[in-house]
């Protein structure tokens, strides 16, 4: 420090060398560090975008393997119902893509056996899946449709429900004026069909009667590896072994995240009181009840819901991924509803987690 003659006041006199020095090495540091954060970013950067990519992908490939299915579905019901002619070539326009299905005989697998070449189109992206059918009438499963009531499906006016994939009633299906019924699929009844329901692949009425394959709550119990007695509270969702039984002799509401490939059995009323989903792309999930499902309002949840005795409640633009099977309820609708099939769901999945000896069909009167 020195005093400044030109005023009364000490003043700071810098070290030119000192200050340099200083200052390059904060210079240095700073650029390091800028060097340091900008790798960091750019490795964050490219995870996300391929974890990002790969999600994409496992969501195009889902979409590809339900387009097929839903070609080979429509090639099922033109040679067994329509009784249409080999070989023959048909164009689905769906809502979520195009499939072109081709049907040719298979004699060397039998005499009514024929092949069904499905190839779908999504997103730039194609696949195509070959099958051997046989050209006999054969009953169909619970879990083969998104959206299954024994007792009938009716759409209120004001009610909108979009199905993307197979619906089935083993009743009437009735849509009254002001309400929507759209199916990206197939729409069968055992009984007719009022008002004007759609459907992308095709509508079919007094189709008979399809078989409530699902095994009795009972005896889910003395399987159950897991037993709660009384209501249950599960804010943060459930995480479960393989092929585990969660038995709950009461009430259940939950939300959160799920984890394994389980069951989840309730006496009583299921509440989904928040969104669902899956922590991983293995996991998958049935809920088998005897009393109401209710849906939060705007919220997805993900599984297949079952029920015996109660019905399916859902609030505005509520969704469900996966599928819904109604024994003796309704599917009840405030405004904006969508039930999605998941692709991965059929009967031999479905043996396989409940246990296949438990799987005896329910006779519809």
């Amino acid at each position: 420090m020195r005093r400044d003659d030109r005023g009364v006041f000490w003043c700071a006199t810098p070290m030119h060398g000192v200050s340099r020095f200083q200052r390059g090495s904060v210079y240095v540091i700073a650029l390091l560090t800028l060097v340091v954060l900008g790798t960091l970013a750019s490795v964050l950067g490219w995870s996300a975008l391929v974890q990002a990519q790969r999600a994409q992908q496992r969501e195009t490939r889902l979409r590809l393997e339900s387009l097929c299915q839903s070609g080979i579905t429509y090639a099922s019901w033109a040679r067994r119902v329509q009784k249409r002619p080999l070989p023959f070539t048909e164009t689905l326009n769906l809502s979520e893509g195009r499939v072109v299905v081709r049907a040719q005989p298979a004699n060397r697998y039998g005499r009514n056996a024929f092949q069904v070449i499905s190839t779908a189109t999504y997103k730039d992206q194609t696949l195509t899946r070959t099958r051997i059918l046989d050209g006999n009438s054969q009953p169909r499963t619970t879990t083969e449709f998104a959206l299954y009531v024994d007792k009938g499906i009716t759409v209120g006016t004001g009610q909108d429900i979009t199905v993307k994939g197979d619906a089935h009633s083993n009743h009437l299906i009735k849509v009254m004026s002001g309400g929507r019924l759209y199916v990206d699929g197939s729409l069968t009844s055992r009984l007719n069909m009022l008002g004007s329901p759609a459907a992308t692949l095709y509508r079919e009425e007094f189709s008979g009667a399809v078989p409530f394959d699902i095994p009795d709550i009972s005896l889910l119990r003395l399987r159950a590896t897991q037993l709660i007695t009384g209501d249950l509270n599960l804010p943060f969702g459930l995480s479960l072994p393989d092929g585990a039984i969660y038995y709950v002799a009461g009430n259940l509401s939950i939300e959160g995240t799920l984890r394994g490939r389980a069951t989840v059995v309730v006496e009583g009323n299921l509440t989904f009181t928040d969104e669902m989903k899956y922590a991983d792309e293995d996991s998958l999930f049935i809920f088998i009840v005897n009393g109401n499902i209710v849906l939060p309002d705007d919220e997805r949840i993900v599984g297949v819901l079952i029920s015996y005795n109660g019905n399916v409640v859902a609030d505005d633009e509520s969704e469900v991924y996966g599928g819904i099977i109604l024994l003796n309820g309704s599917l009840i609708v405030s405004d904006e509803f969508t039930v999605e099939h998941d692709p991965r769901i059929n009967a031999d999945l479905f043996r396989d987690i409940v246990g296949g000896a438990l799987l005896t069909p329910v006779p519809t009167p």
